[in-house]
């Protein structure tokens, strides 16, 4: 039997997030997954873990201190971050109190989860590898999977992207519902939410995973077209202009890869 154009680039599986890459910006993937050029995580990538590590030191030790989980977060960042030359590294650490105290105001109300960065895996139809994902949390006693972001300002809906994510996460647990919670690190003027909640509904879910099905056969298809990938990377252009190519270490690795 021949092998699947994943297996001949030795691809094992996929995740909503690499989709999401593949969707987006192209050129990235090919870079960070075919080529091995993956660059360290962005700031607001370590902002994200940071606070959910906070978080989740309160919400499995409910006695534990806002303080001690801020202080957690604090110290989470710094050892993300420890290399990063970003000049927003300073103000992005100040406003952790923020996000952290906010978020846990608002997920401690659901007790404490059963289930923390859990690995789930989705087939999807004539997708031959897997989908595989990490949940936030898990709350069984509510039948509920929640997925916290840190933004400073609330989306007026799930967005696709997160909604992809959301639906292979609420798809490996059956009939539970999939929330993500939305974090600032302050009340706004006029809103004095720091946090606001969407949950996806079951077309969401559906419409979701039949886009993630129809993303991951393209990218089968193209990746089909060569096993060579630096052939591949010739037939894409990158878009630097996107924010997606925002971090120094990407836009470097990028021009190196792609000539220009």
């Amino acid at each position: 039997m021949n092998a699947s154009p994943f297996d001949r680039h030795g691809i094992e599986h996929l995740s909503a997030s690499s989709l999401n890459v593949w969707a987006a910006q192209p050129a990235l993937w090919i870079m960070e997954r075919l080529l091995g050029r993956r660059t360290p995580a962005g700031i607001t990538a370590a902002r994200g873990k940071a606070v959910e590590h906070g978080v989740h030191l309160g919400l499995s030790n409910p006695r534990l201190s806002i303080e001690e989980c801020i202080d957690g977060a604090e110290r989470e960042f710094i050892r993300q971050t420890a290399l990063s030359a970003d000049p927003r590294r300073e103000e992005e650490r100040k406003k952790l109190a923020g996000w952290v105290r906010g978020a846990l105001a608002e997920l401690r109300q659901y007790g404490t989860p059963d289930g923390y960065q859990e690995k789930i895996e989705v087939r999807l139809d004539d997708v031959a590898v897997p989908l595989v994902g990490y949940i936030d949390w898990r709350f069984s006693d509510h039948g509920l999977i929640v997925d916290l972001k840190t933004t400073e300002r609330f989306p007026s809906q799930i967005g696709d992207a997160h909604g992809r994510q959301g639906a292979v996460y609420a798809s490996a647990h059956g009939y539970f519902g999939m929330r993500f919670a939305y974090a600032k690190p302050a009340p706004g003027k006029t809103d004095p939410r720091q946090v606001t909640v969407y949950e996806m509904s079951g077309d969401d879910l559906r419409r979701h995973l039949a886009a993630l099905r129809a993303i991951a056969l393209s990218l089968g298809r193209f990746l089909a077209v060569s096993n060579d990938p630096r052939e591949l990377a010739g037939l894409i252009v990158p878009d630097f202009d996107s924010f997606w190519w925002s971090e120094p270490a990407a836009r470097a690795a990028g021009r190196d890869v792609f000539g220009f």
